[in-house]
């Protein structure tokens, strides 16, 4: 989910070139709604969807909902408050906007990875 439409429209495309089943939130409430109705292995959610910091919001609630899905914040104002904070709710990471594409893919992969294993043992 993220607040930048152009990054709503572009980013998800890439995703699915790339095989990811995705599914589109442009605030909070369509997030959380999402999260009742589907399951989730990942949450990409960028920092400040609404207002400051409320990507949190989300992150906790998906935890909630789904406690193995992995969770990655973008943010383009990144700040040490914020990525203690990420630290703090277990976000497993955070990345600077705008991303790199394939560092992105290959940290949902890895971490995707990291999880089943965990979940399997």
């Amino acid at each position: 989910m993220d607040d930048e439409e152009g990054i709503r429209e572009t980013l998800p495309e890439l995703l699915r070139q790339r095989g990811f089943d995705v599914r589109v939130a442009a605030n909070v409430p369509e997030a959380l709604s999402e999260m009742r109705t589907h399951d989730f292995d990942v949450l990409l959610s960028d920092l400040n969807i609404g207002k400051d910091g409320d990507g949190f919001a989300v992150v906790r609630a998906m935890r909630k909902a789904h406690p193995h899905c992995v969770t990655i914040l973008l943010t383009g104002y990144p700040a040490f408050e914020s990525a203690l904070q990420a630290i703090h709710d277990e976000v497993d990471d955070y990345f600077v906007k705008p991303a790199d594409l394939d560092s992105l893919i290959r940290t949902i992969e890895g971490k995707l990875g990291t999880r089943q294993s965990r979940t399997q043992t």
